[in-house]
């Protein structure tokens, strides 16, 4: 396999992140490359060879003019690359063309860390304090993404070498930090920091998560009632109290890399009635060549060897352009596939999502099931009812007793529907649910439902009973 097709298999499967990232990248060490806008548009024809390169207006004469031929001299005298990019510094500054670039490097800026915002609180709390700033740092570095304290006390006062006391006030100090739970060492010790920031201690939730958490999540709310002399209303008040408390606060400050997702294809209906495949063209940038740079290969007075370095950025820039243009519409031909076999889904909703294969679309494009795989991977797609993975699309499926396929998501949907829709003082077990579906022709093991239901998130029959 030859590094372009390398290059083009790479690109196919990364997401849109992954990709403005390399984008940016050869940015940086491509001069010849710029950014002319939003979307894609496929390079045509070879620049190099393409006649209509040598034309020149006036503009850009007057450029290649002011050519500065003694950054030539110390290329040829050198031979490295960087002089290679000082000479064609020498050409005139294009300054449209740099704002595009440096618009879409801040379009990928860092965001800060967890650690970075609870900084921000800690100057304000220890006014600044520098003793304190080192000491409380060395907690905060200790942190997990979700806020947990991963160091003890004795590990925090040698690390910033202060005594066993100090150690404990910068880990209060921490604690006493937005959002609530931050420092905590564990679940436990979370849950009863923020119930004590809203002073709830001596609370029945307050005594539940000290002393009887492990009841809580087996849901044995009559056993509490009766360890903690309580009304079995109290007992779900506060069983509610404590589920709306966060178990993981520093995600609520952590930085998410992948914090927006965009879809690549949007699937609407059309104004006529016909479903439309769009390719979303601002995941990408558009990009193309420096004219200017373009023009330099037919003028006589640059060097040969300057020449040569153009002529071999401007080749990876047409591979990376070529890979890109067949990256958008290997997506767009799946889209439309998509389209085709999933029409009802389309039409009326997840519920009518058909059973489909990655070979059943691989051989309908006459593209190996590999391609498809690699094009879909962490891929989104607008559609009617909403934003979903490509992969959403790909599932296996059951036979009804009326002949028509249904997707094992559908049939996942059927289950949320069935346990919704159950008695809350007697929920529906795995079995009993295998039964119901059984009644609507389609037979699913008792360990597939075990399976689909734990996969929804839906906890088992047990934990789903309401008590009272």
């Amino acid at each position: 396999m030859s590094p372009q097709q390398l290059q083009a298999l790479q690109i196919l499967q990364e997401a849109t992140l992954e990709l403005q990232q390399r984008i940016t990248s050869e940015l940086n060490v491509n001069p010849v490359l710029e950014v002319t806008g939003n979307g894609l548009e496929q390079l045509a024809g070879n620049p190099l060879e393409d006649s209509g390169l040598g034309s020149q207006n006036e503009e850009h004469a007057a450029q290649l003019a002011e050519y500065d031929e003694s950054m030539v001299d110390a290329v040829r005298e050198i031979g490295d690359e960087g002089l290679f990019r000082d000479a064609l510094a020498g050409v005139a500054y294009d300054e449209d063309a740099e704002e595009r670039r440096q618009h879409f490097f801040n379009s990928l800026s860092s965001e800060a860390t967890l650690q970075d915002r609870l900084l921000e609180q800690l100057r304000d709390v220890v006014q600044d304090d520098p003793h304190w700033v080192r000491i409380c740092t060395e907690v905060l570095g200790n942190l997990d993404d979700a806020g947990y304290l991963q160091a003890g006390d004795d590990d925090i006062a040698r690390g910033a070498g202060v005594s066993l006391a100090e150690a404990q006030r910068a880990v209060a100090i921490v604690q006493s930090l937005e959002p609530a739970g931050i420092g905590a060492r564990d679940l436990r010790e979370c849950l009863l920091l923020q119930l004590e920031r809203n002073r709830e201690r001596g609370s029945i939730a307050w005594d539940i998560v000290d002393r009887h958490l492990d009841d809580l999540a087996r849901n044995r709310l009559p056993q509490l009632a009766k360890s903690l002399d309580a009304d079995l209303s109290e007992i779900q008040a506060a069983a509610e109290r404590i589920r709306s408390l966060d178990p993981r606060p520093g995600h609520a400050l952590a930085a998410t890399p992948v914090n927006y997702i965009v879809p690549e294809v949007v699937i609407e209906l059309g104004p006529e009635g016909r479903w439309q495949v769009r390719m979303n063209r601002w995941t990408t940038p558009r990009l193309g060549l420096v004219q200017r740079y373009v023009d330099m290969l037919q003028e006589p007075s640059v060097p040969a060897e300057v020449k040569q370095f153009l002529r071999e950025k401007m080749a990876s820039a047409k591979t990376l352009m070529n890979a890109l243009g067949e990256r958008q519409a290997t997506i767009e031909r799946i889209a439309w596939v998509l389209v085709e076999m999933q029409g009802d889904f389309l039409r009326e909703g997840p519920g009518k999502l058909r059973p489909l294969t990655m070979q059943q679309v691989a051989e309908e494009l006459e593209l190996h099931e590999t391609t498809i795989s690699r094009a879909v991977a962490n891929k989104y797609v607008q559609t009617p009812h909403g934003l979903f993975s490509f992969r959403h699309f790909f599932t296996t499926g059951y036979q009804g007793s009326d002949g028509e396929a249904l997707s094992s998501r559908a049939v996942k949907e059927k289950i949320v529907a069935l346990v919704a829709q159950e008695a809350k003082a007697k929920p529906l077990s795995d079995q009993k649910i295998a039964e119901l579906l059984a009644k609507e022709g389609l037979t699913v093991a008792r360990r597939t439902v075990a399976k689909y239901r734990e996969e929804e998130g839906i906890p088992a029959a047990s934990l789903r009973r309401v008590h009272g």
